[in-house]
């Protein structure tokens, strides 16, 4: 049960935010607008498959990693549980992806019933999608998601030496948070921050208004900061980010909550759900030398006091329970400009290397310990045969050294890419890239006791493939007016994809190459601005298939992996006279009917956002922000989040109702 003096804490985040902004007020200059004084703490949200950045993602109020991404094209979010959150990208998911976060590999396969995502949206400075797998430089099959902190030197203003930032936000279904952030130069050449958040979560309502189940708990991160620059052109910088989710949650996360009390009645699990990550990096910013290294540890944990199971499930899991997963690596990436015969050329060079490994505990006896090793070394080079008009190529050594319950193996590949860009006007750009694709097969699911009883076939392969995609880009400025638009089409074949089977015969589970898959679709989107207005839609498609069966292809949790097609319109407006940004943002997600015989369609659905965010001229570093999230209170699941029936129970993990959002906060 939640204390008083916590109770009283939360409650009082927005209060506190709005307090302390008006007792010391600041004018603004003049002749400068305020709007562009006030420090946009917001996330900068960059894609290949669109034609402009979003620079502020504060209007958004996230709380979660969906109110970040989900409107990216191509890209999806599930999961509504904060221990549930999962990225994909055309279909593919998290353990598909290279996610980094400050250059740390958030790679794991922690619980087909919990993400392995643990990220605060609130302290993101960026997030850069690639959608698909496009260069050498990374790897996955589906993809990049590379996350970027803050640091002091993004925070201070002016001529600042030191500065502070209190928040506070309050959500009505069901949630609310507060964060404290202090920053500044040390030294002339040394730099620091703290930040630390806090967030309380309850068990919030659907469309229908129906109280999910085994929600309620609190996340707190910190995140300590310590930069040193001896010159302009290095920077060296050590981070601690702490991050922890803690509360009675039901057994299954990503499932909705009435398919929790179906399954298990009223029964909830302790659970601690644990982050820690330690990066150590260095930044080299010369004018025709550029890049960085990173050595980090990630170390994530989840504990589960799964006693309170009994008698409805197995004895062996009637324990304490924990599972750990652990990445320690280090990463390379430099960027050289040079001449050869003439011709400019800019050479992306560098290696990836990270020791994996997984065990688990039930009670206090060792269940599983698994470990893997992937080596990556890679070059590419982009030839300019005109200042309009280049080639790239590259190519990537990989060696993957599996040491798991079910035998060591060893797999290796050489790949490559070839792209090409050219700049047909100065408005108009051709783009098409080719890249094959390696992956070798995953170590065990950490927390799940199945690892003796799983096997992988003798005549295992690694996934391979190609990725190869094309498109157009097109942007214009004309006086006040903006036009921007992007087109990529693809096609992603992926050889030997890698499935599990339940083999009732013998018990067991069998590890193997389902066959050969094909995904093919396109992203397009299209923005328009004119003075303070602005707009973007954007469509989606991606289609699946078993090129052996010509049906739908299975993810972790036995539905298809067809996101199905998406269309999200979002407008803004920037009003001077009222010092307020007004937005509106809608996303349109069709029927997806492409399943296994016997399943429910993937049910489409249209929801809508509304948002404001007023900055006064009259109290410089204050923001107040206003939103309606799912103003219509639609009833939907993400096709990215679990759905379907089990045991003649709904099990679609529904999201938020109508949630009205309140939210400010004073940089000072």
């Amino acid at each position: 049960m939640e204390s008083p003096v916590s109770s009283t804490i939360k409650l009082s985040a927005l209060c506190i935010a709005i307090a302390s902004a008006f007792s010391s007020p600041v004018i603004a200059e003049e002749n400068t607008s305020h709007f562009d004084e006030v420090v946009v703490w917001g996330t900068k949200v960059s894609s290949n498959t669109e034609s402009i950045i979003a620079d502020d993602m504060s209007l958004k109020q996230a709380d979660h990693m969906s109110d970040l991404l989900r409107e990216i094209p191509g890209v999806d979010v599930g999961g509504t549980h904060s221990v549930n959150q999962r990225i994909t990208i055309r279909g593919l998911s998290e353990t598909d992806l290279d996610i980094r976060l400050d250059g740390a590999s958030q790679h794991a396969n922690m619980f087909h019933h919990i993400g392995n995502l643990t990220l605060n949206p609130d302290i993101l400075k960026s997030a850069d999608i690639q959608v698909g797998n496009n260069s050498v430089t990374q790897n996955g099959l589906g993809g990049s998601v590379l996350f970027e902190t803050k640091d002091a030197k993004d925070l201070l203003r002016y001529d600042e030496r030191f500065g502070a930032r209190v928040y506070g936000g309050y959500a009505t279904n069901a949630s609310q948070q507060g964060s404290l952030t202090v920053y500044g130069l040390l030294s002339d050449n040394v730099d620091a921050m703290l930040y630390s958040h806090y967030m309380s979560r309850d068990d919030f309502k659907d469309g229908d208004g129906n109280e999910t189940f085994g929600s309620e708990g609190d996340v707190y991160n910190i995140l300590g900061k310590i930069g040193f620059e001896p010159s302009d052109l290095h920077r060296f910088e050590l981070a601690y980010d702490l991050y922890r989710d803690s509360g009675d949650y039901s057994p299954r996360p990503d499932m909705s909550g009435g398919a929790n009390e179906s399954l298990s009645n009223d029964i909830l699990i302790p659970t601690d759900y644990d982050r820690d990550t330690v990066t150590a990096s260095y930044e080299l910013r010369g004018d025709t030398h550029q890049g960085d290294v990173t050595l980090y540890n990630t170390q994530t944990e989840i504990k589960r006091d799964e006693t309170v199971m009994a008698p409805r499930w197995p004895s062996n899991r009637l324990s304490k329970n924990t599972a750990n997963n652990q990445n320690f690596g280090v990463n390379a990436k430099f960027q050289s400009d040079y001449r050869l015969m003439s011709f400019d050329n800019v050479a992306t060079y560098g290696f990836d290397y990270m020791d994996k490994s997984s065990s688990s505990y039930y009670g206090s006896s060792k269940f599983m310990d698994e470990s893997a090793i992937s080596t990556a070394l890679f070059v590419e080079d982009q030839f300019y045969f005109t200042q309009a008009f280049s080639i790239t190529a590259g190519v990537r050594f990989d060696d993957y050294q599996r040491k798991a319950e079910t035998g060591n193996d060893d797999f290796d590949d050489v790949t490559w890419s070839i792209a090409t860009q050219w700049d047909v006007t100065q408005d108009w750009t051709l783009f098409a890239s080719t890249r094959s694709l390696f992956k070798g097969p995953e170590l065990m699911e950490t927390f799940i006791a199945y690892q003796d009883a799983a096997y992988l076939a003798d005549d295992i392969k690694a996934e391979t493939g190609q990725n190869t995609q094309g498109g157009v880009r097109f942007d214009k400025r004309i006086d006040d007016h903006f036009v921007g638009a992007n087109l990529t089409v693809f096609q992603t074949n992926i050889d030997d994809y890698i499935a599990e089977e339940y083999q009732r015969a013998s018990q067991s589970y069998l590890i193997y190459n389902l066959g050969d898959v094909e995904i093919k679709g396109f992203e397009a989107s299209l923005s328009y601005g004119y003075e303070m207005f602005n707009s973007k839609l954007s469509y989606a498609r991606s289609d699946t298939k078993n090129k052996d069966t010509g049906g739908a292809v299975a993810g972790g949790n036995g539905r298809s992996i067809d996101m199905g097609d998406s269309i999200t319109l979002t407008l803004d407006y920037q009003s001077e006279a009222l010092e307020t940004i007004f937005g509106w943002n809608s996303m349109f997600v069709k029927d997806e009917d492409n399943v296994f015989d016997g399943q429910p369609i993937k049910e489409g659905y249209d929801v809508h956002n509304l948002y404001a965010q007023w900055v006064p001229s009259t109290v410089d570093g204050l923001s107040v922000t206003f939103g309606v999230d799912n103003v219509f209170d639609e009833q939907y699941t993400s096709h990215a989040s679990r759905s379907g029936t089990a045991r003649g129970f709904t099990l679609d993990d529904f999201e938020p109702g109508r949630n009205y959002k309140l939210s400010a906060a004073y940089q000072f």
